[in-house]
């Protein structure tokens, strides 16, 4: 894991020495990171399962590129980091946490105030790295971290709606298009429970900041 973060610092450090030096045809590279609010909605076969709320305040950051078309619209690109998972109590005794690091290139375009608050709208193609699983049963914890796991979808795509201030400070809202969960896959079989995901659709709500590369160096 800490060598894919390395690599994507590398990639928007890159970006944004390179954006400092040119800024031609309104084209430029945006630093942005997230903190997560995501929900599930499980069901599984035999079993009346609770979904949690999960918070993620790490990792998730990137580069953003972006193009302005005017004064009041625009588009952007990028590459972006993301935790992101469900919480499920399958039930009074048995709760599994399941995430995956994804790695995100949204297409959105801007509409508003290309300098001041603004609005997005897009897509996002999210593409899972690494998976990491913990089952709790009452006290006791076991996990389960794989790479390129095969127990959630590989490509999680997305819708999602944002809201940006003019200082760079933006709220967010995403639904996932696809199950989170692959149901074949799953390997939880524990205090007489077996997990077998029926549907497992995922949204999250973020507060983030972007802030162009140039000043963020600066900064």
């Amino acid at each position: 894991m800490k060598k894919i973060v390395l690599l994507i610092f590398l990639l928007g450090w890159g970006a944004s020495l390179h954006a400092q030096e040119t800024t031609t045809n309104n084209w430029y590279t945006v630093a942005a990171s997230e903190t997560i609010l995501s929900f599930g909605n499980v069901k599984a076969t035999g079993l009346e399962t609770a979904n949690i709320g999960r918070f993620t305040p790490f990792f998730n950051f990137g580069t953003q590129v972006h193009k302005d078309f005017g004064e009041k619209t625009g588009f952007y690109t990028g590459l972006m980091l993301r935790n992101v998972g469900i919480i499920t109590d399958l039930n009074d005794s048995v709760r599994v946490k399941q995430r995956v690091y994804t790695l995100g290139i949204p297409v959105a375009i801007k509409f508003g105030d290309m300098k001041g608050y603004q609005g997005a709208i897009g897509i996002d193609n999210e593409f899972a790295l690494n998976f990491k699983q913990k089952v709790f049963v009452n006290d006791e914890k076991s996990k389960t971290n794989i790479w390129f796991s095969d127990r959630t979808k590989i490509y999680l795509p997305s819708v999602f709606a944002e809201f940006k201030s003019k200082s760079g400070n933006y709220i967010r809202f995403k639904y996932y298009l696809t199950d989170f969960l692959e149901p074949a896959n799953q390997k939880v079989n524990v205090a007489g429970v077996t997990y077998t995901p029926t549907q497992s659709t995922m949204m999250y709500v973020s507060l983030g900041y972007a802030i162009k590369s140039r000043e963020f160096i600066k900064k």
